[in-house]
C-alpha cells in the first residue's frame, strides 16, 4: 500500500473522530439544559417538589409561578410563560390519560405583584372569562387536581391562593366536569371572591375539601360583590347538578361558606357526602357582629350570614354540619332563608348543628332549620341539634309527603316561635303544614296515660291508634315555647298501640313530655307508608294528662 493510501485513510479517521466528539458534545449541551419551568413532567422528576398536604397520587405535575392572568386565551398553556393558573388548566385539560391524574401545584414567589405579605397570601385576580366555559377557567375534564396547599411558605390558617372574579362578580369561577363522565377532579385549601356561582360540579367522584367560598381576604366577614348586601357573597357556592351522581358521588368536607344571596349549597344528583362544613359563619366558626338586641336580630343591622343547604334529587347525605346566623339582605316581609331545605327522596341529615356557631354561641337563623318541601320521600331526619330557628325547627309540607323518619332531633328555642304575616299556619317546633294531607295533618301522636317515676305508659293518640308504631319521648320546660330539649326514650307500640318506656330520671316540677309515633307499616297513619314521623304532641305532666285538642 503507499504513503498516499494511508494518509487518506489518516484523514478520514481524523474526520469520524471529530464528527463524534461534536455530537457527544452537543447530546451533552442539551442533556444540561433544564426543560421549560411550567412544562408538565413526570412527578418523579419535576422540578419543584410538591408538598401536599392530602393524599392523593398524580403522574404529572404542573406548577403555577405567577398570580398574573395577561389575556383570557383558552389555547395559551405553561409553554408561554410566566405560567399563570388558566394556562396550567388548558394544559391539564390537553395532557392525554397515561398523564393524568395531573396535579396542578404553586409555587409563586413573594416578590410576585400578587402577594400579601402582611396576610401571606396570594391572590389571583382574572382579567376575564374562558368563552368556552363561560366561567374564569377552562372545565376541569376529569382527573385533575388543584391543591392550593403545594405553595410554599404563607400562612397556616387559611388558603394561601385565593382566586378573585373579574368585574363586579357576574362571572362564574370554576366548573367541575363538561361532561357528566369527566369525574376525579379534586380541589384543595383555595379562597374564591367575587364570583356569581363560585364552582359548578357537573360529574361525579369529585373531591372539594378545606375551601373558602365568599369569604374576605382573613376570613372574618363576606366580600360582597360590588360592595353591596343586596348582592351578598355571591349566588351559591357550589351548585351540582343532576349529572352529580355515582356511588360516592361528590364528597364535599371542611369548607366554609358566607354570606350568599341565594344557597351556600345546592345539592343535585345522587350520592353526594356534604359533611363538616362551615355555613354562614367566619372561618373560625364564629359569627363575629352578630347581634343580641332582640330588636336588632335578623334585621339589616345583623350578621350577614347568607343562604343555606338546599338538597335535591335522591340519597344525598348531609352531616356534621355547622350552619349559623343566616341572613339575607332581602325585603323585610320576605321569608328568610332556611338552614337545610329538603326536596326529593332517600337523604339522610344528621348530625347537624343548626343555629348553633363554630365556637358552641348559640345565634340561631333566620329562617326554618328544615324545611321539607314539595312532599319529599323516604328521608331521614336524625339527631340534629337546632336552635333558635326565627321560623319553625322543622317543617313538614306536600300532598305526596311520606315516609320521612324525624328521630332524636334537639329543638330549642328562647323566644315564641314567630308568626309570619298573612300566614294561617303557626310556626313551630315540628311544623305540620296545612298542604299535608288531610288524614296525616290530622293523626294525633302518641298520648301518655300514666307517669309515675321513671316510669311511662301511655297509648295512641286521640282518634290515632297507631299499631306497632315507635314511640319517641321527648323532655320539655313548662313555658309557652313548644320544644324538644331531649330524646329520653325511644319505644314500639303494640297492635293497639299501648306502649311503656323507662325514663333515665324522673321529671321536675317544671318539666313535662311530648311525643312523636313513627309508622312501621302501611296505613297506621291513613294513606302514608311505613317510617312516617308525625309532629310533636301536646305537652304531658306529672299533674294531669291532656286530651289533645285537634284544629283545621
Amino acid at each position: 500500500m503507499t504513503r498516499r493510501f494511508w494518509l487518506v485513510i489518516a484523514i478520514a479517521l481524523l474526520a469520524l473522530m471529530f464528527v463524534s466528539a461534536a455530537g457527544a458534545m452537543a447530546q451533552d449541551i442539551q442533556e444540561e439544559t433544564p426543560p421549560p419551568l411550567a412544562e408538565p413532567v413526570d412527578a418523579a422528576g419535576g422540578t419543584f417538589d410538591a408538598q401536599a398536604t392530602y393524599a392523593y397520587t398524580y403522574t404529572t405535575v404542573i406548577t403555577v409561578t405567577s398570580t398574573d392572568d395577561p389575556n383570557n386565551s383558552d389555547g395559551q398553556t405553561c409553554s408561554t410563560l410566566p405560567c399563570t393558573l388558566r394556562r396550567a388548566v388548558i394544559q391539564a385539560r390537553n395532557l392525554p390519560a397515561n398523564q393524568k391524574p395531573v396535579l396542578i401545584a404553586f409555587n409563586i414567589p413573594t416578590g410576585d405583584p400578587g402577594y400579601n405579605a402582611a396576610l401571606q397570601i396570594w391572590k389571583i385576580q382574572f382579567s376575564g372569562i374562558s368563552s368556552a366555559a363561560n366561567a374564569a377557567l377552562r372545565y376541569l375534564n376529569g382527573n385533575i387536581i388543584i391543591d392550593g396547599s403545594t405553595q410554599p411558605g404563607g400562612r397556616a390558617s387559611g388558603p394561601k391562593i385565593i382566586l378573585v372574579g373579574p368585574g363586579t362578580g357576574q362571572e362564574d369561577g370554576i366548573k367541575i366536569g363538561e361532561t357528566t363522565s369527566q369525574n376525579n377532579n379534586h380541589i384543595y385549601k383555595l379562597g374564591f371572591q367575587n364570583f356569581t356561582t363560585h364552582m359548578y360540579v357537573n360529574s361525579g367522584r369529585n373531591t372539594i375539601i378545606d375551601n373558602w367560598f365568599g369569604l374576605n381576604d382573613d376570613g372574618t366577614a363576606p366580600y360582597l360583590r360590588n360592595g353591596n348586601k343586596q348582592d351578598g357573597s355571591g349566588s351559591a357556592g357550589i351548585a351540582m347538578s343532576g349529572g352529580a351522581t355515582g356511588a360516592g358521588s361528590n364528597t364535599v368536607r371542611n369548607n366554609v361558606f358566607l354570606g350568599f344571596d341565594g344557597v351556600a349549597l345546592a345539592v343535585r344528583g345522587r350520592n353526594n357526602i356534604i359533611a363538616a362544613n362551615l355555613v354562614g359563619t367566619a372561618a373560625d366558626g364564629a359569627t363575629p357582629g352578630k347581634q343580641t338586641d332582640p330588636s336588632l336580630i335578623c334585621t339589616p343591622d345583623d350578621w350577614l350570614g347568607g343562604g343555606g343547604i338546599s338538597v335535591q334529587d335522591q340519597t344525598q347525605v348531609i352531616e356534621n354540619n355547622t350552619i349559623a346566623g343566616l341572613r339575607q339582605e332581602i325585603f323585610e316581609l320576605s321569608q328568610q332563608p332556611d338552614a337545610i331545605r329538603v326536596t326529593g327522596s332517600g337523604h339522610i341529615v344528621r348530625n347537624n348543628r343548626i343555629g348553633i356557631n363554630g365556637a358552641s354561641a348559640a345565634v340561631g337563623v333566620c329562617g326554618r332549620g328544615v324545611y321539607m318541601s314539595d312532599g319529599p320521600r323516604t328521608t331521614q331526619i336524625l339527631s340534629n341539634t337546632i336552635v333558635n330557628s326565627r321560623l319553625s325547627g322543622i317543617s313538614l309540607n306536600g300532598a305526596l309527603y311520606d315516609a320521612n323518619t324525624l328521630r332524636s332531633n334537639v329543638i330549642r328555642n328562647t323566644a315564641a316561635w314567630f308568626q309570619v304575616p298573612g300566614s294561617q299556619m303557626p310556626e313551630d317546633a315540628i311544623q305540620v303544614g296545612k298542604s299535608l294531607a288531610d288524614p296525616f295533618e290530622l293523626f294525633q301522636p302518641a298520648r301518655v296515660t300514666n307517669l309515675n317515676g321513671t316510669a311511662v305508659s301511655g297509648s295512641g293518640g286521640a282518634g290515632s291508634t297507631c299499631p306497632n308504631c315507635i314511640v319517641e319521648l321527648f323532655l320539655d320546660d313548662t313555658d309557652a315555647i313548644t320544644e324538644a330539649l331531649q330524646s329520653l326514650a325511644v319505644v314500639q307500640a303494640n297492635a293497639s298501640g299501648n306502649w311503656s318506656a323507662t325514663l333515665p330520671a324522673a321529671l321536675g316540677a317544671n318539666q313535662g313530655l311530648r311525643t312523636t309515633s313513627t309508622s312501621t307499616q302501611f296505613n297506621a297513619i291513613p294513606g302514608r307508608s311505613a317510617g312516617t314521623t308525625t309532629g310533636l304532641s301536646v305537652l304531658y305532666r306529672i299533674s294531669k294528662v291532656y286530651v289533645p285538642y285537634v284544629r283545621k
